[in-house]
């Protein structure tokens, strides 16, 4: 009778019910950031001979967030199509060495066929499309329903030497491209500075994001101004062609965001992925932070944080299912809190101090698309088309980009306006397949809040009009780190770095600051 009833008492619990341990950690969100606040977590903690029991709790049933990878099957081939973050560059030293220490295969962004799937014959109808040629600026122009539209620009990749013959005509020489990569060398660098304090201890320990800010000028100044402002200001200036066609493309296809809209940040970030090495994970991105998370942390799926409550001095979450058993010294929010239902201790969150945390998400429509182009959507000039077709500035019609990501009639055919290919199309509203394709053999819809949008802190123009490079210190506020202080417990907040902007690496960096603050803030464990 007596086993019978410790059996019942254990079926009633929640699912939940965790053990006790020495220092416990609870993180909320399973993707890179709580991925990574986990891993770092573990390896800070081991490194001081510090016993921990780290829990990771995530609503949905897996792992990576909005890095989520879907698979097809096609002419007895799979292919894998990333449904959220894509793709990081060389200079992302942690998701780049991560992918290395796991045994997990980098390839050139698309990353549709796995390396180990190889083609059983050169006549093979599956092609990678990074055969094609970089990029077109296609105009959809006012008119007819579907129409061939005019190319703005055109960039084929097979021949170099043409290609840039006919940008130093078009931009009147170097001048702005080195303008631009000189304004993203010094924001990429300041933001790198971070590696170096890992390799320290005792460093990368902030307060706040403004602390993180202040010996990062470079990233001040791109935090307060829209990319057109300060690309068009004093010594930075660069030609209006050259901002609406160049940088304005990467920030529409990296954060759907035109340039007068977008922090000069987003834009520096989104220059940096254009002029650097790409990369995915074969198999998906996802595959970094479930690794991260092996045995770094006891993971529960499917388990969705509602509310962190202070009890005496420490924390107990409560889930849609009920209280987690035992407390928590440390509490990590690692999901964008203005897309969760979390309540947080004090209410934060709620109405009384929600613009604390509060930040914008754009909400993005992705299609992926097995079909045939219709004929008549892009001009017929017998060319081949491009691997990425993006519309022009202020252009939300019929999409915001178009790639290719696979073609499946062979290589003769790979980019053929009539030929059968896996695409992937990026829109602030529903695809109107019908005016894009002729045939649509297979579909799939997702809707993300992908990023958030990246505004500037100071809403104005350059104080005084001059070309000073002055700027007001009016600025709206970075969201908070720490959310709650118990004496040394605490609730920590990792995604308010998406503010400044928004990357698989940034998440892992700033998780790693976050840990830093949270473990040993005092410094005294350090």
């Amino acid at each position: 009778m007596h086993t019978l009833s410790l059996l019942i008492l254990f079926l009633a619990l929640p699912r939940c019910v965790l053990g006790q341990a020495a220092r416990r950690i609870a993180i909320v969100g399973g993707g890179p950031a709580g991925a990574a606040s986990a891993y770092f977590a573990r390896d800070e903690l081991q490194q001081r001979s510090i016993q921990a029991d780290i829990h990771v709790f995530e609503r949905l049933p897996r792992l990576g967030g909005r890095a989520h990878a879907g698979t097809i099957e096609h002419a007895n081939r799979t292919l894998y199509y990333e449904q959220g973050a894509s793709m990081f560059i060389g200079k992302n030293l942690h998701m780049v060495d991560l992918a290395r220490r796991f045994n997990l295969t980098l390839c050139p962004h698309p990353c549709t066929l796995h390396p180990a799937d190889t083609q059983e014959s050169r006549d093979d109808p599956v092609v990678d499309a990074g055969m094609l040629g970089a990029y077109g600026i296609w105009d959809p122009l006012p008119g007819p329903v579907a129409g061939p539209g005019r190319w703005a620009v055109r960039r084929h990749g097979d021949q170099p030497l043409r290609d840039m013959l006919r940008a130093l005509w078009r931009y009147g020489g170097l001048g702005d491209l080195r303008r631009v990569r000189g304004l993203t060398s010094q924001a990429v660098d300041q933001f790198m500075q971070s590696y170096g304090q890992f390799a320290r201890p005792g460093e990368g320990i902030y307060a706040s994001w403004d602390a993180y800010l202040a010996d990062r000028p470079a990233l001040q100044q791109a935090l307060y101004y829209r990319a057109a402002e300060l690309y068009s200001h004093g010594s930075s200036r660069i030609s209006q062609r050259f901002l609406r066609e160049v940088v304005s493309l990467a920030t529409r296809v990296n954060y759907m965001q035109d340039v007068d809209v977008v922090s000069a940040m987003g834009a520096h970030i989104s220059m940096a992925a254009e002029s650097d090495e790409a990369f995915s994970v074969a198999g998906g991105n996802f595959q970094v932070f479930d690794r991260m998370l092996g045995d770094s942390a006891d993971v529960h799926l499917g388990c969705e944080v509602v509310s962190v409550e202070r009890e005496g001095s420490a924390y107990r979450l409560v889930t849609k299912e009920g209280p987690v058993d035992g407390t928590f010294d440390t509490v990590i929010v690692a999901a964008p809190l203005p897309l969760t239902r979390l309540r947080l201790p004090d209410g934060l969150g709620d109405a009384g101090r929600a613009a604390e945390v509060e930040v914008e998400y754009v909400r993005m429509h992705v299609t992926f698309v097995i079909g045939r182009l219709r004929a008549d959507l892009f001009p017929a000039d017998g060319l081949r088309l491009l691997r990425l077709v993006v519309t022009p500035y202020g252009t939300t019609q019929p999409f915001n980009c178009l790639s290719f990501l696979a073609c499946l009639d062979g290589a003769q055919n790979c980019g053929r306006p009539d030929g059968l290919a896996l695409f992937k199309l990026f829109s602030h509203t529903p695809i109107d397949l019908d005016r894009v394709f002729a045939h649509v053999q297979w579909h799939r819809r997702n809707t993300w809040h992908a990023y958030p949008r990246l505004e500037p802190r100071n809403g104005n123009k350059y104080a005084g009009g001059d070309d000073s490079g002055a700027f007001s210190l009016s600025r709206k506020s970075l969201p908070p780190i720490v959310l709650d202080r118990v004496g040394k417990a605490g609730v920590f907040y990792v995604n308010g770095m998406e503010a400044i902007f928004s990357t698989m690496e940034s998440q892992t960096v700033a998780a790693r600051h976050v840990v830093r603050l949270a473990l040993f803030g005092d410094k005294a464990s350090v």
